[in-house]
C-alpha cells in the first residue's frame, strides 16, 4: 500500500505554493467575510483606479452571500448538477447595489484603459475576472441562465484574447479551461448545438488548462485548485483532487470547508486512515459544533463502507 501511495504522488503534478496574497484575500478565504470585506472596501480608497481592487470587492460580497446560502459545497457540482436545482441565493439590496457598482466601476476602468492601449495584459485579465464574477452572480442570485452565459462567454473571450498577447500569462488558462472542460461534458446532442453556436470542448484539454493554472498561476491561485478539484471528483478521480484541497486547508486553516472537502475525497478514494485523521484534526479545531462533526464522522464512514465503484461521483 505504501509503496502504491509513492508512486500515486510521483504520477501527480507538482503544483507551485499558493503565493501570499493581501490581508483582505486572507480573510476571504478563512471565511471571515465582514473583516474581509472592510479591508477590500479600503482598498478601493486607496487605489481606485485599479480594477482589481473593485474586483476583490466584487468577489468578497458574492461569496459571502453564498457561504451564508450554504452554497459553496462541492457536493452541487457532482455529476447530478444539483447546484442547478437549488433556490435563488438570497443577496441583500444594498449588498447586490454594492456589487454592482465594483464590478462595473471595474469594467470602466477597463474599457478606458483598453482603449488606449488594446493590448493590455492587466485590464484584460481583470475584465474577464470581472465579467466571470458578473456571471456567478447572474447565475446563483438571480438564476438568469442566458445571461450569465452571455457574461460567462466574455469572460472566456477576454481571457482568450490575453492568451493570444501573452500565452506565458497561466492565470488566464483557468477560466478558458473550465469552459472547454464543460462543452466537452455535454451530451452529444447538446454538444452539437453548442458546436452551431461556436462553442467548442475537450474535456482532456480543459483540466490540462486547469493544471497549468494551478500550476505556474498567482492571481487565481485559490480558484485554480478548488475549481480543478472539483472537475476531477466529477471525473471519478478523488485521489488526484484531495490533496489540492489539503493544501488549501493548510494555508487558510480558518476555512473548514477546505478540510470538509478533503476528508471527503481521501474517503472517496478509499484512504480511510488518512479521512479518519483528517477529521479527528477537525473536531480538536473546536471550529464545527459537535453535532456537526458527528454527522461528517458519520457519512464518512458511509463513502468507506461503500463498494469503491459507488464511492465516486
Amino acid at each position: 500500500m505504501k509503496a502504491w501511495r509513492s508512486l500515486l504522488l510521483v504520477c501527480l503534478p507538482a503544483w507551485a505554493a499558493i503565493p501570499p496574497l493581501p490581508e483582505g484575500l486572507r480573510a476571504m478565504y478563512n471565511l471571515e467575510y465582514d473583516r474581509a470585506i472592510t479591508l477590500l472596501e479600503q482598498e478601493t480608497r486607496e487605489r481606485p483606479d485599479d480594477p482589481e481592487a473593485w474586483n476583490h470587492l466584487a468577489h468578497a460580497l458574492l461569496h459571502r452571500a453564498l457561504f451564508a446560502a450554504g452554497a459553496l459545497d462541492s457536493s452541487s457540482f457532482t455529476a447530478g448538477n444539483s447546484f442547478l436545482r437549488r433556490p435563488k441565493v438570497p443577496m441583500g439590496a444594498e449588498e447586490r447595489e454594492q456589487f454592482d457598482h465594483a464590478i462595473a466601476r471595474s469594467l470602466a476602468l477597463c474599457e478606458q484603459r483598453l482603449r488606449e492601449n488594446p493590448a493590455d495584459t492587466a485590464c484584460l485579465y481583470a475584465s474577464g475576472v470581472a465579467h466571470g464574477h458578473r456571471a456567478q452572480m447572474l447565475m446563483w442570485v438571480k438564476k438568469a441562465w442566458w445571461e450569465a452565459l452571455r457574461e460567462g462567454t466574455r469572460s472566456r473571450e477576454a481571457h482568450e484574447k490575453l492568451l493570444k498577447l501573452d500565452p506565458s500569462f497561466a492565470d488566464a488558462r483557468l477560466i478558458p479551461g473550465l469552459h472547454e472542460y464543460i462543452a466537452g461534458s455535454l451530451p452529444w446532442y447538446i454538444r452539437g448545438i453548442a458546436f452551431l453556436a461556436g462553442f467548442r470542448g475537450d474535456r482532456r484539454r480543459g483540466i490540462e488548462r486547469m493544471e497549468a493554472a494551478v500550476r505556474d498561476g498567482r492571481k487565481t491561485a485559490v480558484e485554480a485548485r478548488v475549481l480543478l478539484a472539483v472537475v476531477l471528483r466529477r471525473e471519478g478521480q478523488p485521489a488526484r483532487a484531495a490533496p489540492l484541497m489539503g493544501e488549501l486547508a493548510g494555508a487558510f486553516p480558518g476555512n473548514y470547508l477546505y478540510r470538509i472537502e478533503e476528508i471527503r475525497l481521501l474517503a472517496e478514494a478509499g484512504r480511510a486512515g488518512e479521512a479518519r485523521s483528517r477529521l479527528d484534526e477537525l473536531a480538536r479545531s473546536d471550529r464545527l459544533p459537535a453535532a456537526k462533526i458527528e454527522e461528517l464522522r458519520a457519512s464518512t464512514e458511509r463513502i468507506l463502507m461503500q463498494p469503491r465503484s459507488r464511492r465516486e461521483p
